[in-house]
């Protein structure tokens, strides 16, 4: 047997293997997160703010069919603020940051984005899709930041 063969048992295997037990969602969701887990040098900027767990009761229904979230993130230099607006089962995020410059990396489990800061620290992002979310970015000292996941 050489590599070719081995490579093609293999896959049939591994075929064979998802079809008769495939893995349980929760069990690729955190493969998933100890894979995105390759910046442990970063600094982790901690939610500290959600409006959809630390508001209070809402006296007034709104009939607008936007939903709007803030998120407030914070480490000892850097803070974010981020409204995320929902809109026909589509996010968009706009956001604000001090202590940071250069690019804002939006990382999902579909993909990653990147955005620049403009000259007040502001981005916008648009067309997130529903799911988890974490900011990559740069303190103005250098030191790498990543914000907590978040579900969306």
């Amino acid at each position: 047997m050489n590599d070719t063969d081995d490579d093609q048992l293999i896959a049939r295997l591994r075929g064979l293997a998802e079809q008769a037990d495939p893995p349980p969602e929760l069990v690729l969701e955190a493969a998933r997160a100890a894979f995105l887990m390759r910046r442990i040098d970063a600094e982790l900027a901690e939610l500290v703010l959600d409006s959809a767990v630390d508001a209070g009761p809402v006296l007034v229904r709104s009939t607008d069919e936007d939903t709007v979230r803030m998120l407030s993130f914070e480490t000892d230099t850097v803070s974010i603020e981020v409204q995320v607006t929902e809109a026909d089962g589509s996010r968009s995020l706009l956001g604000l940051v001090s202590g940071a410059s250069g690019p804002v990396e939006v990382e999902t489990s579909h993909g990653r984005s990147t955005v620049t800061l403009d000259v007040l620290g502001r981005f916008s992002v648009s067309e997130v899709p529903p799911g988890t979310v974490r900011l990559h970015l740069t303190a103005e000292n250098g030191t790498p930041v990543t914000t907590s996941w978040v579900s969306l």
